[in-house]
């Protein structure tokens, strides 16, 4: 897949709308609800405090199980590692570029980048924000995501995708990563 230039604009514009920042992993968590995936593995979200009181919600990758699967299981955490800064020259470390090209399996929140019910571009986000108002996430905390073919779009419930991982740092386009989606599966929450 190829990202077309218009998408560029409204990834970088939603980004922009969101705000200048996301909580990280470092304040506070609490636990709120648990869901499962498809095939029974359970799944913690928790409610986090960010700046100013912000709320979101994210998953607790404590709880994802590895699976014995084809998919590489890529976690935010890992992502996180490489402190992208768009005015530096930072080459990505050397865990994240070794999976780039490969098939993974990541944990997150949709923010959709078209209208609808079905949607074939979003950005898969290391948690949520609960108002349009929330703090914009820095880039090592999303992915763009570019399915094969339009999926069901869900705000509030964590889903797994699924495709082929690339590091792409395009700040221009409004991304550093970007996923060829071949699947996603909501998780569905008790």
């Amino acid at each position: 897949m190829k990202t077309k230039p218009l998408l560029a604009v409204i990834v970088v514009l939603a980004m922009a709308a969101l705000g200048p920042g996301l909580c990280s992993g470092a304040e506070s968590q609490e636990q709120a609800t648990r869901g499962e995936d498809i095939k029974g593995n359970k799944v913690g979200v928790v409610e986090e405090v960010g700046p100013a009181g912000h709320q979101t919600i994210g998953i607790d990758e404590n709880t994802l199980l590895e699976d014995s699967g084809k998919e590489l299981p890529l976690r935010f955490s890992t992502l996180m590692t490489w402190d992208y800064q768009p005015e530096g020259d930072h080459p990505p470390p050397d865990k994240i570029q070794r999976l780039d090209g490969r098939t993974v399996h990541l944990t997150g929140f949709m923010f959709p980048l078209q209208e609808g019910k079905a949607i074939q571009y979003f950005c898969l986000l290391r948690t949520t924000q609960t108002c349009c108002y929330g703090p914009r996430p820095q880039y090592n905390q999303y992915v763009f995501v570019e399915m094969d073919k339009p999926t069901e779009f869900h705000r509030l419930d964590p889903i797994s995708c699924v495709g082929t991982f690339k590091v792409e740092p395009s700040p221009q386009e409004g991304f550093i990563y970007r996923l060829e989606g071949e699947s996603c599966e909501t998780l569905s929450k008790r």
